[in-house]
C-alpha cells in the first residue's frame, strides 16, 4: 500500500523509490485517498512531513489489514501460518519488568518469526495515536475504543521496616496514617487517597507524604531504609517481607486491589501474531 510505505519513510521521494514510482505518482495516490477518507493524512511543510491523528488511526488499522492479507494468502497456498511481524506491546515500568519481562525469552520461543516491541512506561497512551497492539494496565481505565480482559488481581500491601516502626506513633486503625510519614507512587489513580478494606467497611485516607514518585523502586529503596510507610505491589516489596527486613501493618485492613488488565483495539486480535501474544499473556499472567 503506497499510503503505508509513505507513512513508514515520511519522505515522498524515498517512498516513491521504494514503490517505483515518482513523487509525483505518489502524491496523487495520497491525494486520492485523502479525499476517499475525508481528510489529510499527512502534514507537509518544506522541512519535514508528519502524520495527521486521521493519519495515524489509518496507519494502524492498514498494519493489521497487511498482516490478515498475508495471513489468508498463506492460507489459500496451502502453506503453515506461523504468527509472524511486528507485534507492539505497552506495559507499566516496574509490573512489566518484574513479570512480562522473564516470559519474553519463552514466548520468542514459541513464536520464532515474532517480533516484540515492548515501551515500559506509567505513563497512558491512546493505543491507536501511538501505534500499540497490546496493552497491560493496572486498574480501572475507560476506553469504549478498546477490547480486553481482566487478568488477575495485583496484591497490594502496606509496609514498613522494623526501624521506621520503632520510633513511629502507633498504627491500628487507617486514619492512623495521617501520623505516619508516606511514601506515595504518583501513578496511583486515587492520587494521594489510600483506600482500605475489612470485611465489607471501606476506609479512604487522605496521606500528606514526605516522598511522592513515579518509582516503585525508589519507594522500595526509601521504605527499606526506614523512611516511612509505603503502599506498594507484593511483586516490589514480597521478598523483603518474607524475610524480615520489611513488615505489614494496619492486620485486619487491606488495600483496594487493582487488577492487571490486558487490552487492544477492536479488530487488532484478528491479526494472527497479535492473537499469538494476548493468548500467550492470558496464559501466563491470568
Amino acid at each position: 500500500m503506497s499510503f503505508a510505505v509513505a507513512a513508514r519513510h515520511l519522505n515522498f521521494a524515498r517512498a516513491a523509490r521504494e514503490i517505483g514510482c515518482t513523487p509525483s505518482v505518489l502524491s496523487r495516490r495520497i491525494a486520492a485517498l485523502e479525499a476517499r477518507v475525508g481528510g489529510p493524512l499527512f502534514m507537509r511543510s518544506t522541512r519535514r512531513v508528519a502524520l495527521t491523528a486521521l493519519g495515524e488511526s489509518l496507519l494502524a488499522h492498514s498494519g493489521r489489514l497487511e498482516s490478515a492479507i498475508a495471513e489468508i494468502n498463506a492460507e489459500l497456498h496451502g502453506q503453515s501460518i506461523e504468527p509472524a511481524g511486528v507485534v507492539r506491546l505497552h506495559v507499566p515500568s516496574t509490573y512489566g519488568r518484574r513479570c512480562v519481562s522473564p516470559l519474553i525469552p519463552q514466548l520468542l520461543a514459541e513464536h520464532p518469526r515474532l517480533r516484540l516491541d515492548v515501551t515500559f512506561d506509567d505513563d497512558y497512551v491512546d493505543l491507536i495515536s501511538a501505534r500499540i497492539d497490546i496493552a497491560l494496565r493496572i486498574g480501572s481505565f475507560d476506553d469504549s475504543g478498546l477490547i480486553g480482559t481482566g487478568l488477575r488481581p495485583i496484591r497490594r500491601l502496606l509496609c514498613a521496616s522494623p526501624l521506621y516502626l520503632k520510633g513511629a506513633p502507633r498504627l491500628d486503625h487507617p486514619e492512623d496514617l495521617q501520623l505516619h510519614r508516606c511514601l506515595a507512587f504518583q501513578g496511583l489513580r486515587t492520587g494521594d487517597t489510600w483506600l482500605l478494606m475489612r470485611n465489607a467497611k471501606q476506609a479512604a485516607v487522605r496521606i500528606r507524604p514526605v516522598l511522592r514518585a513515579n518509582s516503585a523502586a525508589a519507594l522500595r529503596d526509601a521504605v527499606l531504609a526506614g523512611s516511612g510507610v509505603a503502599l506498594l505491589a507484593d511483586f516490589v516489596v514480597g521478598d523483603a517481607i518474607a524475610d524480615g527486613r520489611l513488615m505489614e501493618v494496619l492486620h485486619g485492613w487491606s488495600p483496594v486491589q487493582p487488577q492487571v488488565k490486558l487490552l487492544w483495539v477492536a479488530g487488532a486480535d484478528r491479526s494472527r501474531s497479535v492473537r499469538a501474544v494476548i493468548d500467550f499473556l492470558r496464559r501466563k499472567l491470568g
